[in-house]
């Protein structure tokens, strides 16, 4: 009665674990297959978010595999055997090998294809950058060249001159400013020059830590994803291949 007791706990455990690797297997098929709609090839931005997603969803049929292994494992145990007169066709075990091996394969496709996409992402986000700083930098150029024409019409106008004084309430400093703009307008000139150079340098320095955080965002998301989709193949190769290895070894023996 106690041997009896003990095996049949790892019967009924093996079916639980069983029931729930092939939910968890076919839950996430079918999560993966949803990455691909809306279907938008075309789109970079898709490419690599569908790539990004695909790594981060690998890991589940995994552990869904696992379980449904588990449950085989406790099945051996409990001796309960498999029919091996059945097609292969209706065996969970083909078809858990061979998705693994298309998983492997998929996988494996897709180290250079997000490699490749976020390359040219990268490029073309650094390409927009360089465009947007040099917008910004003729605007600078030709806002201070504007404030510069209008505060030389100003200087050469008394009477515009003091109506601008007596409605700004200047301070002691910048009266001092206009009066030795007024005497030297060549100061003026120096003055627009060392402030657009100034905006320039700003501009440039932006430009050149938002380079720096595009690079550095590409390179952990190939790291992260590549290294990713690598063990993810190399698992489900592994299991598809010896998977599928093994059912034609059998097939050898019966005969």
């Amino acid at each position: 009665m106690k041997s009896k007791h003990f095996s049949k706990i790892p019967s009924q455990s093996a079916g639980f674990l069983k029931l729930a690797g092939v939910i968890l297997f076919w839950v996430s098929v079918v999560n993966i297959v949803l990455l691909f709609f809306p279907l938008n090839v075309g789109d970079l931005e898709w490419q690599v978010q569908f790539t990004t997603q695909m790594a981060e969803q690998g890991i589940i049929p995994i552990l869904a595999i696992a379980l449904m292994f588990c449950a085989y494992g406790l099945e051996d145990l409990s001796g309960v055997t498999a029919d091996d007169t059945q097609s292969k066709f209706n065996s969970l075990k083909f078809w858990v090998y061979l998705i693994s091996t298309i998983l492997g394969l998929i996988y494996l496709l897709l180290i250079p294809l997000h490699f490749a996409n976020v390359f040219v992402a990268s490029n073309q986000a650094i390409e927009r950058l360089n465009q947007d700083a040099e917008q910004a930098k003729k605007q600078v150029s030709e806002q201070l060249q504007l404030q510069q024409t209008q505060m030389t019409d100003l200087l050469q106008n008394n009477q515009k001159l003091e109506e601008y004084i007596a409605s700004k309430q200047l301070t002691p400093e910048e009266l001092e400013r206009l009066e030795q703009f007024k005497k030297n307008p060549e100061a003026l000139n120096l003055q627009a020059s060392a402030l657009n150079e100034q905006f320039k340098r700003d501009i440039e320095e932006r430009r050149r830590q938002a380079e720096m955080k595009s690079k550095q965002g590409s390179l952990k998301s190939n790291v992260r994803t590549g290294v990713t989709s690598l063990l993810l193949a190399s698992c489900y190769l592994t299991i598809g291949w010896s998977g599928l290895r093994e059912g034609k070894a059998r097939k050898k023996v019966r005969r």
